[in-house]
């Protein structure tokens, strides 16, 4: 492992924070140095409803990790997601004359002006792939000979006040934002390995709060689709039709849930706590088939939602033939994946964070998936990996946090 620069990120999800600081190398490679795990109960579908409560679950998180590495925290590359998150196509174009096409070109073809929106702030700016002239599927346009260069874009933005509100959480935490990762993104940066990054891949994160689909061209981000239904809803469900506390509900999904009902379930009993009185709590048996014929319907209802997602994309020509690679936590479920196959009619591979052979002597679960596509994202950023992409985002982000810290500042 080469020595490398020390990043941290922080994933805040629906149910939890995950907090990593990592040694990255430009090589590719990086090393966890340590890493924090808190329950937050302040988010929902990924926007904050408790200030407070997120506020002292990343201030948990950050101290576990902070004092596993034995390194102090000042900026963090943190997670946003939820359904009010934008990815759109937009093209531009640009003449050059006939000449040889420098990088200054395509900085300005990249400078995003004219694109502004009162309501909402870029947290990425892709390029997906370049035109010279007539030419299109042009990875990078620098050194060619062209009268004209273009350039499609994937532009991520935010709403103003859900990034404000993330900003002033980690505020209180002392702590600077160094960038912002869509959760999508990131598991698509976790799961696309190499042997998958030059192919046409959609990925399915079953989240707590959140089910993201995220469109991969060529090992380039293209596209995201964010439903604001996930496991938690699951989770309610059993709770609700039980008639038990949802930890205990939770608890059962992990343990006994399967996604579909099977011929064997009927065969199987389970017990569950029922609560009789104010301070007594039974034990009820119930078979299998019972759980699962609350989760089904459920599963079916994110999965046939993915479906229409899929078919209605602008995408739906490129990725007719794309496998599905799923992750998260809901792809933890017993038979997901066949259950996912029937219902997309593709093929399905499951991936979490324990296919990465990462090195760590950190203990860290699947529920890392994003923050580890966040530490890919970050090393991209420190060492330039990501070439035009990296420039046009650097770019973005300190207009971004420009803008923040001065809304901030004016505030308080």
């Amino acid at each position: 492992m080469k020595t490398g620069n020390v990043v941290t990120v922080l994933d805040i999800g629906s149910t939890k924070v995950c907090c990593c600081i990592a040694s990255v190398a430009s090589d590719g490679t990086f090393s966890i140095l340590g890493a924090g795990y808190c329950v937050c109960l302040g988010v929902k579908a990924g926007i904050i409803t408790d200030m407070r409560s997120v506020e002292r679950s990343i201030a948990k998180a950050v101290e576990i990790a902070e004092n596993a590495a034995n390194f102090r925290v000042k900026t963090v590359y943190v997670s946003i997601s939820g359904k009010k998150i934008k990815s759109t196509i937009v093209s531009a174009k640009t003449s050059i004359g006939g000449r040889f096409v420098k990088n200054e070109d395509v900085m300005q073809l990249l400078s995003l002006n004219g694109i502004e929106d009162d309501n909402y702030d870029i947290i990425h700016a892709i390029p997906i792939m370049f035109s010279v002239d007539s030419q299109h599927g042009i990875k990078d346009p620098v050194g060619m000979v062209a009268e004209e260069i273009g350039v499609n874009l994937n532009l991520v933005s935010a709403p103003k006040n859900q990034i404000n509100n993330l900003v002033s959480c980690l505020s209180r935490c002392h702590l600077e934002p160094a960038g912002m990762v869509l959760s999508s993104y990131a598991s698509g940066l976790c799961v696309c390995d190499e042997s998958t990054s030059q192919l046409s891949n959609i990925v399915v994160d079953f989240g707590a709060g959140t089910t993201s689909i995220a469109f991969f061209y060529d090992g380039v981000f293209c596209g995201s689709e964010i439903i604001p239904i996930g496991g938690n809803n699951i989770t309610n469900d059993i709770a609700f039709c039980l008639n038990i506390s949802k930890v205990s509900a939770e608890r059962i999904k992990n343990l006994h849930g399967a996604a579909f009902v099977s011929i064997d379930d009927a065969k199987s009993n389970i017990l569950i706590p029922v609560m009789e009185d104010e301070n007594i709590i039974d034990l009820q048996q119930i078979t299998k088939s019972a759980l699962n014929d609350i989760i089904q319907p459920r599963v079916e209802e994110i999965l046939n939602t993915v479906k229409k997602k899929i078919e209605n994309s602008i995408f739906k020509k490129d990725f007719a033939n794309s496998s599905v690679i799923i992750t998260g936590g809901g792809s933890q479920l017993t038979g997901i994946k066949d259950f996912t196959a029937n219902i997309l009619n593709r093929t399905v591979v499951v991936k979490h964070t324990g296919n990465h052979g990462i090195d760590s002597k950190i203990q860290v679960e699947n529920d890392f998936s994003v923050a580890f596509g966040m530490i890919k994202f970050a090393q991209m950023t420190e060492f330039g990996a990501s070439g035009h992409s990296n420039a046009i985002n650097s770019n973005v982000r300190s207009k971004i946090w420009k803008k923040i810290r001065n809304w901030f500042e004016n505030s308080w």
